[in-house]
């Protein structure tokens, strides 16, 4: 009788592990694929009505900045405030205010300063909801099963670039646009209600390592705004292996965006003038290697150990980067479309790898050692890092374009990233952390 007891309690608590997978997935992907398809129908739209590059590239500005400044406070709210009051009300109040926009929109019009304003309150909503969403995994799986919903999530988010703008395309071309801001809405009240159904306390483990933190302040001080903003940043500080991770994290996202994510589009563009068809196919190589590297990441990570697959990866990144500026220097012309069709897409399906078998492990590394109470402000603090260094990367990277060929950008960007390897991996801190196993990142089973 105990047996099958057992038996049935394990089958029950399988069942709602299962569940939570299927709603956390089903919700994320309505939620983001909204956002996705909302962003890019609005650019289109804003260029039509305006004929304004700058008001396109306005509304794109609003959908990433605000992500900087609102980052830290996120997590701040995510720590604090039960999860599920946050995710499901993200979303529940995206759709309530994009409901708000179309009424007002059927009386006042369809202006820019509407659809500015709407794309800084959708992106505020999305910090929030991806924050406490990213936090509360751990709370939703059991350990042996993060690795899994961090694929899943790789996956949603990489098929999201990928549908997003055709499927915005397509709606922009047949709908309405106020008709279109409308359904909208009602996906993000799908999605709400989704979220609703999720356990958030299914894995629930009350965290005492807070109390014993020797970072930890006086009573009562933890209580104000800026010692939450600062304890995120003070976790991290203080362990040289979570340190070391956002070093690197660091060199390599200032590599993508310096070194191939401006001078490919230039080179390609401007310098060989291909067709837009072959343009988009590479460019979508990239979502496309993000998906088969997060369905290959468990794999990877059962037969090397991350800190090892990162140094290895680390090191061969640099030479990724050096393959892009071969066919400029072999070929004394512009090459053939279709060997820049298979060549570049090759290599922006490596590069979709790597960001997965990079981000996948560390999310999982963080979700394990990182207590629930500060998971986070960790998390934002990451994110909130990135957001800094992608637009100096981007600004740097575009106005050296425009001065010096696309070549120059690919060779620094491989020359500067294997220099930053050489002197990290060789330093104290690189040592410890290649030495770090990945006890934290895998359960026993699956």
């Amino acid at each position: 009788m105990n047996t099958q007891t057992k038996t049935l309690s394990k089958e029950i608590e399988g069942y709602q592990e299962n569940k939570n997978i299927f709603l956390y997935s089903a919700g994320k992907l309505i939620s983001l694929l909204g956002s996705a398809i909302y962003t890019f129908a609005v650019g289109l739209y804003l260029l039509k009505i305006t004929g304004s590059g700058l008001t396109f590239a306005t509304n794109i500005v609003l959908y990433t900045l605000p992500m900087l400044f609102i980052n830290p406070f996120a997590g701040v709210v995510a720590d604090r405030i039960n999860k599920k009051i946050v995710v499901v009300g993200s979303d529940f109040l995206n759709g309530l205010f994009l409901v708000v926009v179309y009424v007002l929109a059927g009386r006042i019009g369809l202006s820019v300063s509407l659809l500015y304003i709407s794309t800084f309150i959708m992106t505020v909503m999305a910090t929030f909801f991806n924050i406490a969403i990213e936090s509360a995994k751990p709370d939703l799986v059991r350990e042996e099963k993060l690795v899994k919903i961090n694929s899943l999530a790789r996956v949603i988010e990489s098929l999201s670039y990928v549908i997003g703008p055709i499927t915005g395309g397509v709606i922009y071309a047949l709908f309405d646009m106020k008709v279109f801001i409308l359904l909208n809405g009602l996906s993000f009240f799908l999605a709400a209600f989704l979220e609703f159904f999720i356990d958030y306390h299914f894995n629930k483990v009350e965290d005492n390592e807070l109390e014993r933190d020797k970072t930890r302040p006086e009573p009562g001080s933890d209580n104000k705004l800026w010692f939450k903003l600062k304890e995120g940043y003070q976790y991290i500080l203080s362990r040289q292996h979570l340190l070391a991770l956002i070093y690197i994290f660091v060199a390599l996202n200032f590599l993508f965006n310096f070194a191939i994510i401006v001078p490919l589009p230039y080179l390609l563009n401007t310098t060989w003038s291909v067709d837009p068809v072959i343009y988009g196919v590479v460019q979508g190589g990239l979502p496309v290697g993000m998906i088969i590297g997060a369905l290959l990441v468990k794999r990877i990570m059962e037969k090397v150990s991350y800190s090892k697959l990162l140094k290895r990866i680390s090191y061969l990144a640099g030479l990724w980067v050096l393959m892009f500026s071969l066919p400029p220097v072999v070929f004394p012309c512009i090459p053939g479309q279709y060997f820049v069709l298979i060549y570049y897409t090759t290599l922006m399906l490596v590069g979709g790898l790597v960001v997965s078998w990079v981000d996948i492990p560390a999310n999982v590394l963080l979700q394990k050692i990182v207590p629930g109470k500060l998971l986070g402000r960790v998390i934002s603090v990451k994110l909130s890092i990135v957001k800094v260094i992608v637009p100096i990367a981007l600004l740097l990277s575009g106005y050296i374009v425009n001065l010096l060929s696309p070549l120059i950008l690919f060779l620094s960007g491989s020359v500067l990233f294997t220099m930053f390897n050489l002197w990290f991996f060789t330093s104290p801190s690189g040592q410890k952390f290649i030495n770090v196993t990945n006890e934290n990142l895998m359960g026993e089973n699956e």
